[in-house]
């Protein structure tokens, strides 16, 4: 009865050995996968960053008016070469804008970005060419694109902030394509951080 027992238990300790190899293969093969898509996921993580800070500032400034020096919703503004229904709104679209930018170069420098090579650049260079790359893809098409969905739809602006940025995301992918067709790499991305 003995030696039955004892079979038994070998059985046992081989079946938790192999189901042991196995978790650990298992682990090895997810913290692999998880490497190569970590600047992926970085990416994206920022990028919601920017997305929240645009959204809130949206809000609080627009929606909420938190900031009583600034006009009145409605109220018309005649520049250079047009004129704007509701020069409320495109202050706060630029204020966020902006902000938005400052918030994602700080995330890709000091966290996406932080082990390459242009990281080593001065920061001054590096935000100026972050800052020169946004200007025409997030501060102009994305306020021009919210801008004129809200007024020309007559939509809230945070209703028409997903297809500015779906704008100003195609417009990256489309300039990214443009600058480097050879290689496929993202130069905006490593110019800038």
């Amino acid at each position: 009865m003995n030696d039955s027992r004892a079979i038994d238990d070998t059985d046992i300790v081989a079946t938790r050995a192999v189901k042991a190899v196995r978790l650990k293969a298992l682990c090895d093969l997810m913290a692999r996968q998880l490497e190569a898509r970590r600047t992926p996921l970085k990416l994206a993580m920022v990028g919601a960053l920017g997305y929240v800070i645009y959204t809130g500032l949206l809000l609080l400034l627009y929606d909420l008016s938190i900031l009583r020096f600034m006009p009145a919703k409605d109220t018309g503004v005649h520049l250079l070469l047009f004129t704007h229904d509701d020069s409320l709104l495109l202050i706060t679209t630029l204020i966020g804008t902006q902000a938005s930018i400052i918030g994602v170069f700080i995330g890709h420098s000091l966290w996406t970005f932080a082990d390459r090579e242009t990281a080593r650049k001065p920061l001054w260079v590096r935000f100026s060419q972050f800052e020169a790359r946004a200007l025409a893809s997030t501060l102009g098409i994305l306020t021009v694109a919210v801008n004129g969905i809200a007024l020309g739809l007559s939509v809230r602006p945070i209703v028409a902030l997903p297809a500015g940025l779906v704008a100003a995301f195609t417009w990256n992918r489309l300039w990214d394509k443009q600058a480097s067709p050879a290689t496929g790499h993202r130069l905006a991305v490593r110019s800038a951080c």
